[in-house]
């Protein structure tokens, strides 16, 4: 179900996420885009975090395919034991 999950829905996802969200990133970069408040900081680093982020949690979904297949074949094990919180 995880591998599943990651390969039909993570992963194209942040894929489309990215994609979608580079142009607005771009144009932000390509004005120079500053806060108007004094000193003006720039926006357009804080825009790229959004795609760059996108891309960066595609690569998680990579690696936990890649051991989600591992698990498959029984050549790693997976601790997935719930343990129910102390109150």
């Amino acid at each position: 179900l995880d591998l599943i999950g990651t390969l039909c829905f993570l992963i194209p996802a942040c894929l489309l996420l990215s994609w979608l969200s580079w142009p607005f990133f771009m144009q932000a970069y390509a004005v120079g885009e500053a806060s108007s408040n004094a000193g003006g900081l720039l926006r357009w680093p804080i825009k790229f975090v959004i795609p760059a982020g996108f891309v960066m949690l595609a690569l998680q979904g990579v690696s936990e395919v890649i051991k989600r297949i591992a698990a498959l074949q029984n050549l790693v094990t997976i601790d997935a034991k719930y343990e129910r919180p102390m109150q």
